[in-house]
């Protein structure tokens, strides 16, 4: 790496306009700079992206604060489509700073170029970027130090990391190039079914159910939920894999929780229709809706039997949160969801409950199947102190924690806090009713283990609308760094729900609580 000095006065006077500072000022002053994220990714977008193909256009980026009318919108999709920025819906901040260890491992990602050393990985990891760092990336690809094989096959078996991995992905790029066209039936051969049945094979191979390759057809599949307010079944579906439709959860009070749909239902015909390979959500929740008061027929697949169960349709208005004061003094907060306008409603029934002078809280997380992960730490913020942990997200090489904003909203233990849980509560939810318990211990935790999800996930992008959901990162919870993958967090008090006095609307597990406590 070579060593900066004073003759890299002309490289500053390029950086005029990232560091908008005169430029009589010392030039070791504008070394120690630390430009804005704008002004860095303007840097990667001048001197590091002038030939990405013109398909980057078709990606469609998930920033809350960037908008298609942004100038910088173009920009960042030049970058979302190296993969060297993830796409999803958080804040891109680019006012702020950017961590320089962060900086050279977007570097890293786009040219090849490794500045990152055991000696100063740590030193990096505890200092923003300077326009220093900039002129000095800027010199090492002027340089020619850094020169990318022309050969695209060549480059990408360069950077795995055996000889082993190295002949294994010639041997099957020969298997391709043999079946389209030295194959006898090679003229029959749909090429475009061929790599994305490959791709998809790729990704089953990490064996991680959360990890998941979609081709164009089945791209929009992911996540899709009957949410709003229409005219339906009432429960939470995704397509977890192409031709999978299963049942997330079914909203409490609703017709599909009323005809005994499960979590973890798998709907494989609608009124007879059949969920296909190349079924699109959409369609399937198409079929599903319907006028209120007419019926569907949905045959569900669970625990390896088939069978129909027939739902009369009802219009229904979801909120993220319900809450309300209950017999015997009690408040009661159902949070069924973590989206994205959920903070604001829980913290509504907060100020609620102020007003009641109750100090006995239930909070439902039954079948809450969790959503966006800064919607539970926000929520968190008001009850955990300033600037604890709230949750630590582990990705493969640093973690990020995030930090209670608020301190003292509202002090829990002047409460008698209840925090119902099943085998539904999943991710978000687990973080909620976990990380509480870790910094009140006072609470008690009812009912079921929960689901045990602690996996974060995030997707790529690509051109032709395909798209690839993949693990990311692990979460524990803030305080005793808690995971709870596969092991599930364990109810205080264990109270299993009792479906026939369920039928007539009698909850025995609230019931409990009322005549427990």
């Amino acid at each position: 790496m070579k060593k900066i000095t004073n003759t890299l006065l002309s490289f500053v006077v390029s950086f005029i306009c990232f560091t908008q500072i005169s430029f009589w000022a010392n030039i070791n002053q504008k070394l120690e700079i630390e430009p804005s994220r704008w002004i860095i990714f303007e840097f990667i977008w001048d001197y590091l992206l002038s030939d990405i193909p013109e398909s980057y256009n078709y990606i469609e980026l998930y920033y809350n604060d960037v908008k298609k009318t942004d100038k910088q919108y173009k920009n960042l999709q030049k970058i979302v489509y190296t993969w060297a920025l993830p796409n999803k819906k958080i804040n891109v901040n680019m006012t702020s700073k950017m961590n320089a260890y962060q900086f050279f491992e977007v570097i890293k990602y786009i040219t090849g170029y490794d500045f990152l050393t055991r000696e100063n990985e740590d030193l990096l990891k505890k200092r923003n970027v300077k326009n220093s760092d900039l002129v000095m990336v800027k010199e090492i690809i002027e340089s020619g130090i850094y020169d990318e094989d022309d050969d695209k096959l060549e480059y990408y078996l360069e950077v795995l990391k055996t000889p082993e991995e190295q002949n294994k992905m010639k041997i099957f790029f020969d298997v391709y190039y043999t079946l389209i066209s030295d194959y006898y039936g090679s003229d029959d051969v749909d090429v475009n079914n061929l790599l994305y049945s490959s791709i998809e094979w790729l990704a089953d191979g990490a064996w991680d159910q959360f990890s998941v390759y979609f081709p164009p057809t089945e791209s929009k599949n992911f996540e899709e939920s009957l949410s709003w307010e229409f005219e339906w079944i009432g429960a939470y579906v995704e397509m977890e894999k192409p031709w999978i439709l299963k049942i997330i959860t079914p909203i409490v009070w609703s017709p599909s929780e009323k005809s005994w749909l499960k979590g973890w239902d798998i709907i494989t015909k609608i009124d007879g229709w059949e969920i296909q390979k190349n079924t699109i959500v959409n369609d399937a929740v198409a079929k599903i809706k319907g006028t209120a008061g007419t019926s569907v027929v949905l045959t569900i697949m669970r625990d390896g039997e088939t069978f129909e169960v027939s739902v009369t349709r009802a219009k229904i208005i979801l909120k993220d949160v319900e809450f309300k004061k209950v017999q015997n003094g009690y408040f009661y907060i159902q949070v069924k969801n973590f989206w994205d306008k959920v903070f604001k409603e829980f913290k509504a029934s907060l100020d609620e409950l102020k007003l009641s002078w109750s100090k006995k809280v239930i909070i439902d997380l039954r079948n809450n199947p969790g959503g966006y992960l800064d919607q539970v730490t926000d929520m968190l913020s008001l009850f955990v102190p300033k600037w604890d942990k709230t949750a630590i997200i582990q990705y493969k090489d640093f973690d990020y924690n995030y930090y209670s904003a608020w301190y003292d909203y509202l002090n829990l233990w002047d409460y008698q806090v209840y925090v119902l849980i099943n085998s539904w509560t999943a991710s978000a939810s687990e973080i909620m009713a976990g990380t509480l318990k870790d910094y009140f211990p006072n609470i008690v935790l009812i009912w079921e283990t929960t689901y045990g999800k602690w996996s974060v996930q995030t997707m790529r992008s690509y051109y032709d609308g395909s798209m690839f959901k993949y693990t990311i990162a692990k979460w524990a919870t803030g305080k005793t760094k808690s995971q709870i993958d596969k092991i599930w967090i364990s109810p205080d008090v264990e109270v299993i729900l009792d479906s026939e006095s369920f039928s007539k609307w009698i909850d025995n597990q609230l019931d409990y609580i009322f005549n427990k406590y």
